[in-house]
Order: C-alpha cells, then sequence, then structure tokens
C-alpha cells in the first residue's frame, strides 16, 4: 500500500513498528480472519484480547516495562516473513493510523518514524487522502476495536 512511498530498506533500517514494548505491546495490530489463518498455518502464536480481536503473541522474557519482543512475523535480516498483500492492515498502512478522538474518527501519521521526511510526509499524506481513505474506513467499520484511542504522537490528517 505504501511501496510508492517507503522503499524497503528505509523499513529495514528501522523495523520500529515491528517490536513493542511491554507497556506497549496493547498496539500490535487487530488480525483479521485471513491472516489468522495464515498465521495459525505458519505457526506462529497468537492470543485473542479482552476486546475479542486476535493478535500475535509477543514473547518477553521478564517482568520489565522497557523490554522490547519483536513481532512474531519479524525475520530480523530479511523483514517481515508474511506475504505482503497479507501483512495485517495496520503494518500495511503504517505510519499512517486510524484513531478515535473523543467520538470523532480521525486518521493520523506518527511523526516519529524514522523514514518520514518533510517531503514524504507530504507524499504519504496525500497518498493516504486520495488513494487509502475508503479503505481505511471501510477497516474501521470491520474491525471497531482495532480503532485506537487519539495519540499526540500522530499528526492528524483527515477528521470524520
Amino acid at each position: 500500500m505504501l511501496t510508492g512511498i517507503f522503499t524497503p530498506s528505509d523499513c529495514a533500517k528501522c523495523k520500529l513498528c515491528c517490536n513493542f514494548h511491554r507497556q506497549t505491546a496493547w498496539e500490535t495490530p487487530a488480525l483479521e480472519n485471513e491472516q489468522i489463518f495464515l498465521m495459525q498455518e505458519m505457526c506462529i502464536p497468537l492470543i485473542k484480547r479482552p476486546d475479542g480481536t486476535t493478535t500475535f503473541y509477543l514473547h518477553f522474557t521478564s517482568d520489565k516495562e522497557d523490554e522490547v519482543a519483536n513481532c512474531p512475523a519479524l525475520d530480523m535480516c530479511h523483514g517481515c516473513i508474511l506475504p505482503r498483500e497479507q501483512r495485517p492492515f495496520e503494518c500495511r498502512i503504517w505510519p499512517v493510523r486510524v484513531m478515535r478522538d473523543k467520538n470523532t474518527l480521525v486518521i493520523g501519521i506518527y511523526e516519529n518514524c524514522p523514514a518520514l521526511h518533510d517531503d514524504v510526509f507530504e507524499k504519504l499524506k496525500n497518498h493516504t487522502l486520495e488513494n487509502l481513505l475508503p479503505e481505511i474506513l471501510a477497516y474501521a467499520k470491520r474491525q471497531p476495536n482495532a480503532v485506537r484511542e487519539f495519540d499526540c504522537a500522530y499528526r492528524i490528517i483527515w477528521r470524520a
């Protein structure tokens, strides 16, 4: 979805979106049925959250809040092992996120993404609004529990 904006090497340098601290483990993506089936076939461990969504299980080795666990679909040398078109929706649109600000749906871009320079931000914003908006809104309707609470680290580019 964003391959025309970010190069694979941009993402490979960082993998910020594929690593989770214990206190941000709730940010793992909600999986849809096709990803659940694929991950089960690949023996990737899954967990059901209290909100009813399914996500992948993160393996932490201690109780430290700042410990980091990688997405189980991440190969540190080659990137995500899932086929691009079968990755979770939230992964495919990162650093774009659909959120709830009070009772309003908003779309924001994570400003701390290392690959996000000023010219890339504008290109990503335009691409999101011109090409991805209907798909993002359909996803939010399909997976309402995956719509995150507003986070000020994201610059809002669209508001319902």
